[in-house]
């Protein structure tokens, strides 16, 4: 969807999966931006507070819709890369910094013998 870079307001908008208005996120995002001074300096605490603070793991794919909201993930201590965007996503609307999610089919190429049998595929969609 095209977007206007003059008008941002949609993407600091709350939605189901960005619920950046709910109180898992807000306080998400407090933690992880306190004393920070500016947009910049927030934007990348919460960067590391979802790197770091959220342990990768591929094999925790969830067929159920609330394992996708941003309130749900805040809560978890691991995830792979598409919950893990969708908590910085959020987090970062609700400490004022617009955000928007894109996806991308990525190859991996370091992929376990195990991760490829399980998913079929080195292809994350």
């Amino acid at each position: 969807m095209p977007l206007d870079p003059n008008d941002l307001r949609a993407c600091l908008q709350p939605t189901w999966f960005l619920d950046s208005d709910s109180p898992e996120v807000r306080a998400y995002a407090e933690r992880a931006c306190a004393g920070a001074i500016d947009p910049r300096e927030r934007a990348v605490r919460l960067f590391y507070a979802v790197r770091d603070g959220l342990r990768y793991n591929p094999y925790s794919i969830s067929g159920e819709r609330e394992a996708y909201r941003a309130s749900h993930v805040a809560q978890q201590r691991e995830g792979f890369c598409v919950p893990k965007a969708i908590l910085l996503a959020a987090a970062a609307r609700a400490a004022g910094i617009p955000a928007r999610l894109r996806f991308a089919d990525v190859r991996n190429h370091l992929a376990s013998p195990q991760l490829l049998e399980t998913m079929g595929t080195n292809v994350f969609v």
